[in-house]
């Protein structure tokens, strides 16, 4: 037993030593080790690659992990990183105008380990003399240059063809996007989009078998671009305008985008969150639409429906904003540092959980433009049960400029306490009310601030704004006790509730207006866009509000569209009239 007990002590006293020798070792090894001096290189230093190439493989050196980056939007990496010596793949995006461009593609290990190479991508083929025109139809071949509909081709080759100037003519059907969007992941078919990188001219609305000689008529072949309720965005707009080239939109409805997910695609160097403009996006673009419906697109954020940013402009014209849903701000339409004009047109039924269920617009550094003619803006919600949210219609923030005009904002709702449900203004705004009517809108439901309004609100906390009320109608909106709310809102021959302010901005004695009277039916009415509420003939207003002289005064002095504000919403002509609102009596 001893012997065997001794022979155990010998054999742990031997394994003792072996693990400090061991472990003496190990120090001394990671004493002396020495990491690999970082090296890395490219085996090209320029490279050229023509205007038109989906992707290329590039050669990279290296002795440890490294990764790569580039300075410009139109490329995009594969795969950015790599463990040594190998290659990496660069999507790079068509270069579409005729002049050459150069990137710079850096490869590094450490800040101070790097190397440079230039990419130059050589202008792209220049428009041709002659406009042409291409054809879609659902049944359309790639492979066939749609210059006719006997050879009609699809929408993506006739979008990836078509060059400033050109038309593309669309057979009814519904089409969905099968072609990755800008600075996109071409690993997600969520950001597979309809992209208009180029100045071009789309109606719709041909029918499915149309030949030579069909016309158009969108109402009996409508023209579907389907998110197919998950692509982040149905339609992106990123033609850069040269000249008087513009892109075009007629007969087209853009539908079912589900903006979501996380991150940002780069267009036109403009970060564009995946969760922003499921419907529309458009990037420092000039848009003409005429006679379009963007609906029942949603987001998992801002803005569901249109979403314009970076100094674009977008011109509607007998075009409907509707039930769009999103769980943030901007229901209907987001304007960020952007130009809007919309004429004979509608935002209705939109839903935002946060704020501006209709119109939002919004940037700090920019003025934001927003110019309304004959428009109507109605049924949108902003809120939710809990959240005090405002400007279910309109809510116009930092540095928003507001030309509204024979416009009907009606039946706009803030769920919770929330004032103005037609229209708030807040940090800097001006907002400037002309020929409008303001009625059946809840909003500041069991609030009794004194400065609350349930119709319009004026929150100069704390940046003050200018709100500019003349010849309109705001009454007959719920909610709270004043329909009216804030400081900094000039009246002129308008009606604020019951009470009647005449040209002279002081409340004409003696007279009262009653909303539930002295209005005929939210309806449409003549050969207007969208619906009306016109009042009644011998009211106050129709005998106080302003003359065909005031008017003109007025418009020249505010820069108006005389085409417009000389009539009615539906076209009425205000000749020998003095009637305050936005519709003439029938």
């Amino acid at each position: 037993m001893n012997t065997v007990l001794n022979r155990l002590g010998k054999i742990g006293f031997f394994m003792i030593l072996l693990q400090i020798f061991v472990t003496s070792c190990y120090k001394i090894d990671l004493e002396s080790f020495q990491a690999d001096t970082p090296e890395i290189s490219f085996p090209e230093l320029t490279i050229t690659v023509p205007s038109k190439l989906d992707t290329i493989e590039l050669p990279i050196v290296a002795n440890l992990p490294w990764r790569v980056k580039t300075n410009v939007d139109w490329l995009t990496f594969v795969k950015p990183n790599g463990e040594g010596t190998g290659t990496f793949k660069v999507a790079i995006a068509r270069n579409r105008v005729t002049t050459a461009r150069t990137a710079e593609i850096i490869g590094y290990i450490t800040g101070d380990t790097q190397v440079k190479m230039t990419l130059i991508q050589e202008g792209g083929e220049p428009a041709p003399d002659e406009t042409r025109h291409f054809h879609v139809k659902m049944s359309g071949n790639p492979d066939k240059d749609g210059l006719s509909w006997t050879d009609a081709t699809t929408l993506a080759a006739a979008l990836e063809e078509a060059k400033d100037g050109d038309f593309i003519h669309i057979a009814g059907g519904t089409y969905v996007p099968t072609v990755t969007v800008t600075g996109g992941s071409t690993a997600n078919a969520n950001d597979h989009t309809f992209e208009i990188a180029q100045n071009i001219h789309i109606i719709g609305g041909y029918p499915a078998d149309a030949t030579e000689g069909s016309v158009a008529d969108p109402e009996i072949y409508p023209v579907v671009l389907s998110g197919n309720d998950q692509n982040y965005h149905v339609v992106v707009v990123s033609a850069i305008p040269e000249g008087d080239h513009y892109v075009s939109m007629r007969g087209i409805i853009i539908s079912k985008g589900h903006a979501g997910s996380s991150g940002n695609v780069s267009v036109n160097g403009v970060n564009v969150a995946r969760n922003y403009g499921g419907g529309l996006v458009v990037v420092k673009s000039k848009l003409h639409l005429d006679n379009c419906r963007i609906h029942d697109n949603v987001s998992d954020g801002h803005i569901p429906g249109v979403y314009m940013l970076a100094q674009a402009e977008v011109i509607m014209r007998n075009t409907s904003i509707s039930n769009n849903r999103g769980i943030s701000n901007g229901g209907g339409i987001w304007n960020d540092g952007s130009t809007l004009y919309m004429y004979d047109s509608e935002v209705i039924g939109n839903i935002a959980n946060g704020v501006g269920g209709g119109i939002y617009s919004l940037n700090t550094g920019v003025d934001t433009y927003n110019y309304l003619y004959n428009v109507t803006i109605a049924d949108n919600q902003v809120g939710a049960v809990g959240f005090a949210r405002v400007g279910a219609g309109i809510y116009s923030r930092e540095r928003s400029r507001y030309t509204i005009v024979n416009c009907s904002i009606y039946g706009n709702k803030n769920i919770g306490t929330g004032f103005g449900a037609g229209i708030t203004a807040y940090g800097g705004s001006t907002v400037d009310i002309i020929n409008t009517t303001i009625s059946n809108n809840e909003g500041g439901v069991g609030n009794a601030a004194s400065n609350g309004g349930s119709g319009v609100f004026n929150n100069n906390s704390p940046t003050a704004n200018t709100i500019n009320i003349y010849n309109s109608i705001v009454s007959g909106n719920t909610g709270h006790a004043n329909e009216i709310g804030g400081a900094n809102i000039n009246l002129q021959s308008s009606i604020v509730g019951s009470a009647v302010y005449n040209y002279d901005k002081a409340i004409e004695a003696g007279q009262s207006f009653d909303p539930s009277t002295m209005f005929s039916p939210f309806a449409q009415y003549g050969t207007g866009f969208g619906k009306s509420l016109p009042v009644l003939n011998n009211t106050p207003a129709t005998l106080f509000g302003m003359t065909l002289l005031q008017l003109q005064v007025l418009g020249a002095n505010l820069d108006l569209d005389e085409n417009y504000y000389l009539q009615d919403q539906n076209n009425g002509s205000r000749t020998g009239t003095t009637v305050m609102g936005a519709a003439l009596p029938l």
